[in-house]
């Protein structure tokens, strides 16, 4: 049986999630792209948006984030709800290179047709 959300309920899990993750301060900036090298990165927030377009946010989320490489889960669904999955699949695949993210080698080898959505050689 599908159990049912309320706002309420998306509000406590954000604010949680929030509490619990807002003072970590491991890892680092990415350099390689010098917008998000000088992003202040004691900024954190979270935003989820319910499917009647409300927006429970908690945080800095007024600040204008660079989204890079998450931009591609919701390209590949506005892709598939346009073309269909089936299409999509046959033009982009959707298998793992085992190559890193950012590998021009994994567009060469598969002869300029990309085996997943998620392999980006132009980073």
């Amino acid at each position: 049986m599908i159990q049912k959300i309320d706002k309420k309920a998306v509000q406590d899990a954000v604010q949680m999630a929030y509490d619990r993750c807002k003072n970590e301060t491991g890892g680092k900036n990415a350099d390689y792209i010098p917008y998000l090298a000088d992003v202040p990165s004691n900024l954190f927030g979270i935003a989820a948006c319910l499917p009647d377009g409300d927006v429970v946010a908690v945080g800095d989320t007024d600040y204008k984030f660079g989204i890079e490489s998450v931009s591609k889960v919701p390209t590949a669904i506005l892709a598939m709800n346009q073309y269909g999955g089936q299409e999509v699949l046959g033009k982009i695949g959707a298998d793992a290179t085992g190559l890193p993210f950012n590998s021009l080698m994994a567009i060469l080898l598969e002869n300029d047709h990309p085996s997943t959505p998620l392999v980006n050689a132009g980073a």
